[in-house]
């Protein structure tokens, strides 16, 4: 199988070495002379940040019905959470004077998507308390920073256009800053498997990217590391057997000023082993839509759905959205509240059905997101 077929575009052979031990649980890549931080940076201008294709899973099998949704913890292990964190204090006035003409285009900018929030969610008028039933395509979805408050709130910094190159070219899709200077998105968004087993080069995460802008510079990857799971399959992707090990973390370097990941925009916590029934933020850099057509300004704005998720199949969460390709990745927060420090990735997306108002993502447990972190030192 090529994944080419499944995410659309393609997945260029890194020139990395694997590490991985007999019985490990994790693989992680050791990059080389060509995949350093000057090359990246270099690489990764404004403009190829703002055209580089989204991609997403796709599932071209017919949809199963989900399973009955559980408020409940599915495994033995108790539900877990990490705290997200602040930048540093002084990092607003750093990048503003770093990055004056990102800052300078951003706050000048108000609702110029205002007319195409309101096209987008016409229609889509479902009330919160249907939201809550955790029900399959309800969900409420709108634009988060096309408004100038929102690029530079917490929990908006945290998320950011994830950028890579493949064999057909550049692509994107999405990530959320964590712990220790380290990212979470997809596990296909930074490995092609089982065609080529191999990381992506360029990797790169851009945090509060809007519309070309990128205030806080861009964060070139050190080394990502995936679940030996997710190398070993085999066949094509289905969202009940590959989502749960769609899950990746990667390390950062320093942005082209020197500054650290979390001392620009801080960090998000993280939660696993938590019932699959949560109320979820879903956020993301999406250029297409579940039908798989266009959105205005493709891949340029954070936008989000809120609903609540249910379970699929075991450890594979769904969650009803409006959004397809880009959205990859992105962060499923338990605990959202605007403006505050405060927020728990809970998954990320991973694929969805075209035609079908859901994306699912694997449910974050002790067999996936803290194997990765606690081998990589999230």
């Amino acid at each position: 199988m090529n994944i080419r077929d499944n995410i659309i575009t393609g997945a260029l052979l890194s020139l990395v070495a694997l590490h991985t031990q007999a019985g490990s649980l994790t693989v992680t890549e050791e990059l080389s002379a060509a995949d350093n931080r000057s090359s990246t940076l270099s690489h990764w201008t404004r403009e190829r940040i703002a055209k580089a294709p989204a991609i997403m899973m796709i599932d071209k099998k017919k949809p199963s019905a989900p399973k009955k949704s559980s408020t409940t913890a599915l495994t033995h292990e108790a539900p877990m959470s990490t705290n997200g964190g602040s930048p540093a204090p002084d990092s607003s006035a750093i990048h503003r004077q770093a990055f004056a003409e990102d800052w300078k285009k951003l706050e000048t900018e108000f609702g110029t998507l205002y007319l195409e929030n309101e096209q987008l969610n016409a229609g889509n008028e479902d009330s919160l308390a249907n939201v809550l039933a955790g029900t399959s395509g309800v969900y409420i979805n709108y634009d988060v920073n096309t408004f100038d408050a929102f690029w530079k709130a917490f929990p908006h910094k945290w998320m950011g256009k994830f950028t890579f190159t493949t064999p057909a070219g550049d692509s994107s899709c999405s990530a959320t800053a964590i712990s220790n200077n380290h990212i979470v998105t997809a596990a296909h968004c930074v490995y092609d498997t089982p065609s080529r087993n191999a990381f992506y080069t360029n990797k790169a995460f851009t945090p509060a990217y809007r519309n070309g802008s990128a205030p806080y510079g861009t964060f070139p990857t050190t080394g990502c590391r995936v679940l030996t799971a997710w190398v070993n399959l085999s066949g094509s992707y289905s969202i009940n057997t590959w989502t749960r090990h769609d899950v990746a973390v990667c390390n950062v370097g320093t942005n082209s000023i020197g500054q650290t990941l979390n001392a620009a925009v801080g960090w998000a916590g993280r939660s696993w082993d938590w019932p699959s029934q949560q109320l979820h933020f879903n956020a993301g850099y999406p250029a297409r839509d579940v039908n798989d057509n266009f959105l205005p300004s493709p891949a340029q704005y954070l936008r989000a759905c809120t609903a609540e998720s249910f379970q699929q199949t075991t450890d594979t969460l769904g969650s009803g959205c409006f959004y397809g390709r880009g959205i990859s990745g992105g962060p499923w927060l338990r605990n959202y509240a605007p403006f505050q420090v405060q927020g728990n990735v809970n998954s990320v997306n991973s694929g969805l059905f075209i035609g079908q108002h859901n994306l699912y993502g694997a449910r974050f447990t002790s067999n996936n997101i803290k194997v990765l972190c606690d081998a990589e030192g999230c």
